[in-house]
């Protein structure tokens, strides 16, 4: 039975495919003036950390730090207007949450940018924990926030799920001995290396999966 679901942010919880997109393209014209924008590249930091991120992109360019803060001041505007989430997320999540679910977030967002989405989309109320960047754990796919929860509810492998849409949270999921969900509505990830996950196309399919799992 599945008692906890931890969820990624980008690209499970909400779609910010197109912010990512404006948010780098501002920063290659900024700082990298006259270099290809490739997006199909860009695409890939959806998921690591910003720091993998920057230091893949701006390899060359000394003060990464700028870069970073330069990144979480310019995208904020993105999110005001290009944010939007998946078709019957709002839904499953809710009825997840009042079959009694422990929900929570393990994100490599910082936690301001994370509090924002789900206020935004009132989700907030569903969900008890929020690790995020500015938490004190290493990044997916690390499995020391997965442990930290299942130590805090004392849950067995067996109650738990990492719900994601990268490599980096089935990882995740398989390092901490936990089942594991990857969303497909992105469709970047090659599913075909990876079968000790549930694949699922839509929330819809999830929480049917949820339900045979949990006979309700």
């Amino acid at each position: 039975m599945i008692k906890l679901l931890i969820f990624d942010m980008d690209g499970t919880i909400i779609d910010s495919d197109l912010i990512l997109i404006k948010t780098w393209e501002e920063l290659f014209s900024l700082y990298k003036s006259g270099e290809t924008f490739n997006k199909e590249k860009i695409a890939e930091y959806s998921g690591p950390p910003l720091s993998y991120a920057i230091n893949d992109a701006f390899k060359d360019y000394e003060d990464k730090e700028f870069i970073k803060r330069e990144y979480r001041e310019r995208t904020k505007k993105y999110y005001d207007t290009d944010l939007s989430i998946f078709p019957f997320s709002k839904k499953v999540i809710k009825k997840l949450y009042e079959e009694g679910i422990i929900l929570c977030v393990l994100t490599a967002k910082t936690l301001e940018m994370t509090e924002y989405c789900l206020k935004k989309f009132h989700l907030r109320k569903y969900f008890k924990d929020l690790i995020t960047c500015d938490s004190s754990f290493p990044p997916k796919p690390s499995p020391e926030a997965i442990n930290y929860l299942k130590e805090k509810y004392n849950l067995k492998n067996d109650e738990m799920m990492m719900v994601g849409d990268t490599f980096y949270d089935a990882l995740a999921s398989k390092n901490a001995s936990i089942l594991g969900t990857i969303f497909l509505m992105r469709k970047r990830i090659n599913i075909e290396n990876i079968d000790y996950c549930f694949k699922a196309s839509s929330y819809l399919e999830f929480y049917e999966y949820i339900k045979k799992i949990n006979n309700f």
